[in-house]
């Protein structure tokens, strides 16, 4: 069962629906685009750029945005990257309650110092994560994510694409997953969806 602010937030949202185009990056759908059917807690456990572990657990009190993607990425995760710092700064004070995560799917070329740069660039408050392929497989899994590398030459395995999803999905303060904004969602309709589900938290 839902808890009271759960049912609050959840309600105070259901008025607010947005045109939700297919899973980016040639895929052809996304799974979980909306709510949790049974909203549970999603769980994980990564590393942050300066190498401290990080919990799902850490952010409990908070409302999350996790965006999964990767460095090499030419356009989907930068126009994504800087949508989300775009949402921060119209955010403003309200800041306090949210936090960004940037979880890359590319642990073995997205080195923490590289990343903690590469995300400086768009907002120094978006919190790169990175982990061993098992910790970033199950974090992907927990959030009903995927991502797959494309290798077109076997002979440079070097060179390659990654598809991946590229909506960001919105957790609320209990770890459940309430909703995704779709890439390409306009800021500020990404910023009006949070203040409301702030307001309904603080009832």
């Amino acid at each position: 069962m839902q808890t009271r602010r759960a049912f609050l937030i959840t309600t105070a949202l259901s008025g607010l629906s947005f045109a939700l185009p297919a899973w980016a990056q040639n895929a052809t759908s996304e799974p979980d685009m909306l709510a949790d059917a049974e909203p549970h807690r999603r769980r994980y456990l990564m590393e942050d750029t300066y190498g401290n572990i990080v919990k799902d657990e850490d952010l409990q009190g908070k409302f999350v945005l996790v965006y999964f993607g990767y460095m090499g990425c030419p356009d989907v995760c930068p126009t994504s990257l800087s949508t989300l710092a775009d949402v921060m700064e119209k955010l403003g004070e309200n800041t306090n309650d949210i936090a960004v995560l940037f979880v890359t799917v590319d642990p073995d070329r997205d080195t923490a110092r590289e990343l903690r740069e590469y995300l400086g660039f768009f907002d120094k408050r978006i919190i790169g994560l990175r982990g061993p392929k098992a910790y970033t497989d199950h974090m992907v899994k927990a959030f009903n994510a995927r991502y797959e590398f494309h290798i077109e030459d076997p002979e440079k395995p070097e060179e390659y694409s990654v598809d991946h999803t590229a909506s960001i999905a919105f957790v609320d303060p209990g770890g459940r997953l309430i909703k995704r904004f779709p890439h390409g969602m306009h800021p500020e309709k990404i910023t009006a969806y949070i203040q409301a589900a702030i307001r309904a938290a603080e009832q």
